[in-house]
């Protein structure tokens, strides 16, 4: 019989990081809603940013998720320049040109990565948060509570811009009609650089947070690539909602599957999920289109 409290222990921790997958996946559904841009480079930004913050705790002596302060703001630059240099030629071309332009993006990352640091993980040494604590013969990482806790606010902030703001009155607007939004008075080619931004800068923070406990590599941003377009397909362009939702399913099933399984199979189960919903509803669980 499986222990309870370690299924629940599990479950809790699934849990706390699918609210940090939904938080890296909320980059990609923005950039995707907005631009129809299919973007695989995304989880390589989040590979860069992770060795990123590595570098500056290591300079500064600082657990990994403080060099947030730098790294998001930095990462909001680079996606705007990126978005200039790389993304803007390829609007509107067939999806195949996308994707060879977006994965040859994510291929440079992975291979500077690589002359860089080689194949080695790369972790914080002494991670000020990285400890526990128990209650009830649960026990939860401080290091994932506060990033689960960071991911909420910051969900929270995008969800209020989206829909409180005039800017994200802007991104809906070019979102539901790219043709008709300069007719509006609406900037599309700033919007699609202020979004491309945000998506970038929220790669940066998932990194910096994950880096409290993990470690990177260059093929760290395989997983999540693959992990954030099942959560941006389970939401069905649903919203921040449908993401913070899909993120937590995928968190658990991922949990499940380690538990019940093995730790090497919990992706296999995310997937095999993910391809039921699929078949039931294939425009996910949140479409509102």
């Amino acid at each position: 019989m499986m222990d309870p409290i370690l299924v629940t222990n599990n479950v809790l921790d699934g849990l706390l990081m699918g609210l940090l997958y939904s938080l890296v996946a909320l980059g990609l559904a923005l950039i995707f809603g907005v631009m129809d841009i299919i973007n695989f480079a995304h989880g390589d930004f989040v590979m860069i940013g992770a060795y990123t913050a590595w570098l500056l705790a290591m300079a500064f002596w600082v657990d990994p998720s403080v060099t947030a302060i730098i790294t998001v703001p930095l990462f909001f630059i680079i996606g705007i320049g990126i978005y200039k240099l790389v993304i803007e030629p390829v609007l509107g071309a067939e999806p195949l040109i996308q994707i060879a332009v977006t994965v040859g993006l994510g291929y440079v990352f992975q291979n500077i990565a690589l002359a860089l640091w080689h194949a080695e993980p790369k972790s914080f040494p002494a991670p000020w948060l990285n400890f526990s604590i128990s209650a009830g013969g649960i026990t939860l990482s401080v290091a994932k509570l506060i990033a689960g806790g960071i991911s909420i606010i910051s969900l929270y902030l995008i969800h209020y811009m989206l829909t409180k703001t005039k800017f994200g009155l802007a991104v809906r607007a070019t979102s539901a009609n790219r043709e008709v939004a300069p007719l509006m008075g609406i900037n599309v080619k700033k919007v699609y650089a202020i979004t491309f931004g945000i998506g970038t800068a929220l790669t940066a923070l998932g990194a910096a947070l994950y880096m409290s406990w993990g470690q990177t590599n260059p093929y760290l941003g395989q997983s999540f690539s693959l992990l954030s377009w099942v959560i941006v397909a389970m939401g069905g362009l649903g919203g921040v909602i449908g993401v913070l939702y899909s993120g937590l399913i995928v968190g658990v099933l991922e949990a499940l599957g380690s538990t019940f399984i093995t730790p090497s199979a919990r992706l296999a189960v995310v997937y095999l999920a993910f391809f039921l919903l699929l078949w039931f509803r294939p425009r996910g669980l949140f479409a509102r289109r």
